[in-house]
Parts: C-alpha cells; structure tokens; sequence
C-alpha cells in the first residue's frame, strides 16, 4: 500500500504542474484531498464521471481521492489519466 500510495502522490504532483487550478494536494497513503479553484470544483465531480471516475467533493473546494486499498498500478496511472482529462474539461 505505501508503493501505491506514492505513486498516486507523485502523479497527483505532475496533475498539480499541469493544472494551476490546483493549490495545495494533501494527504498521505491512499487518501488524498486536493485543494482547488471554487470555478473549477463545481464541475469537476461531474467531469470526473463523464471519464467514468467517481471523486467526492468534500468543502466548497477540496476533492477527495480514496481509491480501494488493492488498486493496481495500472489503475492508479489509468485514474491519474481521467482525473487530468476531468481537469480539462472543467476548467
């Protein structure tokens, strides 16, 4: 789990570079909370479904990432990959 955990840390890092809507990633393991622009959090969460991943919006601002403690690499990558496209969408 910690392998996973950072790995998910450092993709949500590269997402954050990427998407200045992105303030602050906090968090540790595999629950993550990401701060982000109020524009951008209101659409984010249906964003995120339409590339078929589920995020909680949690405060006007914060998204909640807690994926299953089993993920697999390949969907922490393939997750990282829709949450970026998300990102695109909303804002």
């Amino acid at each position: 789990m910690q392998e996973a955990g950072s790995r998910l840390e450092s993709g949500l890092r590269l997402l954050a570079d990427s998407h200045p809507a992105i303030h602050e990633i906090r968090g540790m393991g595999l629950m993550w909370g990401l701060d982000i622009d109020k524009s951008v959090a209101e659409h984010l969460v249906g964003a995120a479904l339409e590339h078929g991943l589920i995020i909680n919006r949690t405060a006007g601002t914060v998204i909640r990432l807690l994926p299953p403690l089993t993920i697999s690499d390949v969907d922490i990558d393939e997750g990282l990959t829709r949450l970026g496209a998300a990102f695109d969408d909303a804002g």
